[in-house]
């Protein structure tokens, strides 16, 4: 590493900062599409930087680019998608002062030791309060043509509701009590939701894939913060238009 004088950060890794941290539980972002991803990107830059190591400066720009169309259908044919590493293949495609230096192994480092460090502090950050991993090294096609889940239709319901109270505010009578009476079925269906829930993920574990079904089981563990949080606003809103309080509300 002295020896070669090579920077301890490449600058696609910025672009998969967002996709770790923002959203987790998307298939690019798994640990399985960022290692390999990258590593495959800077492995066809180095391929593609070899091949035209001696082009005239006229044609610099073309290693680059089909450093970045190898890198993409090689991540298809790998089922490992991750955009970020397309930059990752152009810029060690593009005459690189880095792959000049360091050759073969830029692809192991910088690029896997950055990339292996990201993914654990990934890690560590979104297990805080979300899940990560959603899968390690499964494969999962992105064409997802499951059908809407219990828990997102009831999600769909509770926003429509919360749409309908927010334009009757200034009705002080029959607003709260159309609110109480909605809120107490509300409560009513709650203990009823967790079994809805259950029920959906068995009948689907039988015919989908094990990444799919953690993915859905993450997806469903987010899908009841925002109910539970939509089911609190009404009940605060109940609560504001009544006269007297009613303690079977929340």
């Amino acid at each position: 590493i002295k020896n070669h004088h090579l920077p301890f950060a490449i600058a696609p890794t910025g672009a998969s900062a967002v996709l770790l941290f923002a959203v987790p539980s998307s298939p690019l972002a798994q640990p399985r599409n960022v290692i390999l991803g990258h590593v495959i990107a800077a492995q066809m830059g180095v391929f593609m930087y070899k091949a035209f190591e001696n082009v005239e400066t006229s044609l610099e720009w073309l290693p680059g680019a089909l450093a970045v169309g190898l890198a993409i259908f090689f991540m298809g044919l790998t089922n490992c998608y991750h955009p970020p590493a397309g930059a990752t293949a152009y810029l060690s495609g593009y005459f690189s002062a880095d792959v000049k230096r360091v050759g073969w192994w830029f692809p192991l480092f910088p690029v896997l030791s950055v990339v292996l460090i990201m993914v654990g502090v990934a890690m560590i950050v979104n297990n805080i309060c979300r899940v990560y991993p959603v899968y390690w090294f499964t494969t999962v096609h992105f064409k997802d043509n499951r059908p809407e889940t219990q828990v997102e239709k009831e999600v769909e319901r509770e926003k429509g509701k919360d749409i309908e109270e927010g334009g009757d505010d200034n009705d002080d009578g029959e607003s709260s009590t159309d609110d109480s009476n909605g809120n107490g079925s509300r409560g009513s269906g709650t203990s009823s939701c967790s079994v809805d829930i259950q029920d959906e993920v068995n009948s689907i574990a039988g015919n989908e894939t094990e990444a799919q079904l953690a993915w859905m089981q993450a997806r469903i563990h987010e899908l009841e913060h925002e109910l539970n949080s939509l089911r609190a606003k009404h009940a605060e809103h109940a609560l504001k238009h009544s006269k007297t309080y009613q303690p079977g509300m929340l």
